[in-house]
């Protein structure tokens, strides 16, 4: 059982410890402190003001201009959730934005113990004895850039919920799986992708053929129809509330982001840090040719389609970010370093600390250009 699980309840201390780390040493570094009121502002940087619009506000009734930055760009799940967490809170504050960060925190709580409990759930049905996925929660979590699975981000959520569809797929829950995929959908637009990226999975390790022969695998097929669904669903919202179903990918040119080829993502804006990133990026790839491939044919055509698909968007700005939420690579380069992994963690958790002191001091301006308190 999940709950005598002694790994399970390190790997929970090990979570919140390494949460209240950065809480205590993003306060301690340059552009980090505001004052008492202020503690939390640092996990709500950046794209967490787009979130904390929608759960206080909702989405605008109006389509944005050509070139304006809107909150349409995020699907509606995760700032769902802190909105739940908010009307409690209403009760003790009527500022919104001291009880927007306060509701994110308690969210961010939650959805940290669904992944950690997710994250033994799932891997313990590939046959990973507890020990094991204790120590790689240690060693995904140190991983460069992986501090933002305690910033007020959805990356959190996606990779539970896709840890829960991959879990649904292993155990031929139907229901369950469709459920899983419709909410990765809502979660954000790369949910379809990772959604189509199963069901080639499922295609190719039961045969291109024979798929509809079988019940079971065809149930599947059709429990992944969920996502698209979810999405018409969301777009149908979309026409009757600003009248531009498409207004989630046509804003997105607001952020530089467009359809191109993946090549041209690389190098493509200039700057040394988008040249840092895009030499990071290109690592990650040359890792995934190297770790992947003995990997089947399906396992292949997954990770492949969630590699290139994010790198279309003409910028690799957030591609750790899209990269975070794929667990095979990470599982399979646990594998590969697990003699070694002491070593490969200390070094990863130096280098985060590097990058968390880029992100909080110089990277991303304080939140209280938005917070009113």
């Amino acid at each position: 059982m999940l709950a005598a699980n002694p790994y399970l309840k390190r790997a929970l201390l090990f979570a919140f410890g390494l949460k209240l780390f950065y809480l205590l040493l993003g306060n301690l570094l340059p552009n980090g402190w505001n004052g008492f009121e202020h503690i939390f502002d640092v996990f709500a940087r950046n794209d967490s003001g787009w979130y904390h619009l929608i759960a206080r506000e909702g989405y605008p009734t109006g389509a944005p201009t050509q070139g304006q930055q809107t909150p349409f760009a995020f699907f509606p799940l995760y700032p769902a959730i802190i909105a739940l967490f908010r009307q409690p809170l209403l009760f003790f504050s009527e500022n919104p934005d001291l009880v927007y960060v306060m509701a994110s925190f308690l969210a961010h709580l939650f959805l940290t113990c669904l992944w950690v409990v997710m994250l033994f759930k799932w891997l313990e049905s590939t046959g990973m004895e507890s020990g094991r996925i204790f120590i790689y929660s240690i060693f995904f979590q140190v991983f460069p850039y992986h501090f933002f699975y305690h910033m007020f981000y959805g990356e959190v959520l996606f990779s539970s919920l896709f840890m829960w569809a991959m879990l649904s797929v292993a155990r031929k829950k139907h229901i369950s799986l469709a459920v899983s995929v419709a909410l990765l959908t809502f979660c954000r637009p790369t949910g379809i992708v990772f959604s189509a990226g199963l069901g080639l999975w499922i295609i190719a390790d039961n045969g291109w053929f024979r798929i509809l022969k079988q019940k079971e695998n065809k149930k599947q097929i059709i429990a992944l129809l969920a996502s698209p669904a979810a999405l018409c669903l969301w777009m149908f919202y979309l026409y009757f509330h600003c009248g531009d179903a498409m207004v989630f990918s046509n804003t997105q040119m607001a952020w530089g982001r467009g359809y191109t080829w993946p090549w041209e993502s690389f190098f493509a804006g200039g700057y040394r840090y988008e040249a840092v990133l895009s030499i990071y990026v290109l690592l990650l790839i040359a890792a995934s040719v190297l770790l992947f491939r003995n990997a089947g044919i399906g396992e292949k055509l997954f990770v492949g389609l969630n590699i290139i698909f994010p790198l279309l968007t003409g910028t690799v700005a957030s591609y750790y970010r899209y990269f975070s939420v794929i667990p095979q690579f990470y599982v399979r380069l646990f594998n590969a370093i697990e003699s070694r992994w002491k070593w490969v963690a200390a070094a990863c958790m130096l280098l985060n600390i590097v990058l968390y002191y880029i992100w909080v001091s110089e990277l991303h301006p304080s939140p209280v250009t938005w917070f009113t308190y």
